[in-house]
């Protein structure tokens, strides 16, 4: 899949949570959301060309997002992989 990002900005997610960027948060593709299945979950990231792996919650869907396999990750999540906003995207593996 592909990781992007966004920024809270102290705004809360469709799981209702007020959260800063600096939280390590994951958007779902709508489809994986599924009206808030996932709420309060954690997903196991994995940035690919490096092998850094996190955990991030689970606290917003992505509607914006491609495909399925697509994750938006808080600025948090997406820079302690390694992340920068001029590189703006990197190729990830996840699962629940």
């Amino acid at each position: 899949g592909i990781a992007t990002f966004f920024y809270q900005g102290g705004n809360a997610g469709n799981c209702g949570w007020y959260e800063s960027d600096s939280t390590l948060l994951v958007a779902l593709p709508t489809a994986t959301y599924a009206n808030g299945k996932y709420c309060g979950q954690y997903v196991h990231i994995t940035r690919l060309d490096t092998g850094d792996s996190i955990k991030a919650l689970v606290a917003d869907s992505c509607p914006s997002c491609v495909n399925d396999n697509c994750l938006d990750l808080s600025w948090g999540a997406f820079s302690a992989l390694g992340g920068t906003e001029d590189m703006g995207i990197f190729d990830i593996s996840w699962y629940f």
